[in-house]
């Protein structure tokens, strides 16, 4: 049995700042902020290089690192249920071509699907590569060993998934200019959608009964709705189709949203 008592980092890459928040080991130990570099640009070079200087700094630290990568970097999409496809070969094939069919040619891209129950559809997630291999870099060539990188919104979702229901909800998850909306019905998913927007209350209803409306909900029909806006644990939302929405917990209450994303999976 190995023990290690290395404190942890979290790094959440965002277009305007990339944060860095370290996990204390420990009893009682709360996360704290490492700290954050501003992007030069609204582009995803810029936030690896912001990356790169922020743990080029001496006082930054070493240990284990997770990266949350924001949705404003990341293509959501669902792959259909296909009987006939076993082989994970196959499957990435064919994930690949609905890559394609949705956002254009899939050269250059690094494409990730998640497990899903048959007959379920699965949540595809891609990452520019140049994007990606600027991020491992960055890591490589500080003191820090690099964990993982994930899509903030799958993390979230991961971490929430035991106050969610097993079939029939929507969740949202609203970032800092950006929602990343999850609709699931009996059989599985039943839609994914990722796209600017606000994360006011009004503009959250909105984009709840628009989703609503895209999947033909009827007021017999609305599921649940899940709401994690980061920063937020409560959050006046107005019911749709009769359904209030329920807050998820947004990340210890920090006032910073930023911040609030690295402790929410903190």
């Amino acid at each position: 049995m190995s023990l290690s008592w290395r404190d942890a980092f979290v790094a959440v890459i965002a277009p305007e700042r990339v944060v860095l928040v370290r996990r204390p080991r420990g009893w009682r130990q709360a996360p704290v902020l490492q700290g954050e570099a501003p992007c030069t640009a609204r582009t995803a070079q810029a936030a690896a290089d912001a990356l790169r200087s922020l743990l080029a700094r001496p006082e930054t630290g070493h240990g284990p690192l997770t990266l949350l990568v924001s949705s404003h970097f990341v293509q959501f999409l669902l792959v259909p249920w296909r009987a006939e496809l076993g082989a994970p070969a196959e499957l990435a094939a064919f994930a690949t071509v609905c890559l394609e069919e949705t956002f254009g040619e899939a050269g250059g891209r690094t494409l990730r699907t998640a497990r899903e129950r048959a007959p379920s559809a699965r949540i595809a997630a891609a990452l520019d590569n140049g994007f990606l291999a600027s991020l491992r870099a960055a890591v490589a060539a500080s003191r820090m060993k690099l964990v993982s990188v994930q899509p903030y919104a799958a993390a979230v979702f991961n971490r929430s998934r035991r106050a969610l229901p097993r079939r029939n909800f929507m969740f949202v998850v609203a970032e800092p200019g950006r929602s990343c909306v999850l609709l699931a019905g009996e059989g599985g998913w039943r839609s994914l959608r990722n796209a600017a927007g606000r994360t006011a209350p009004r503009e959250l209803a909105q984009l709840v009964e628009r989703e609503a409306q895209l999947a033909g909900l009827s007021e017999t029909e609305m599921p649940p709705v899940f709401v994690h806006v980061p920063g937020q644990d409560t959050l006046d939302l107005r019911p749709c189709l009769g359904v209030p929405p329920q807050m998820l917990a947004g990340g210890a209450g920090a006032a910073d949203p930023l911040l609030a994303m690295a402790l929410a999976v903190a």
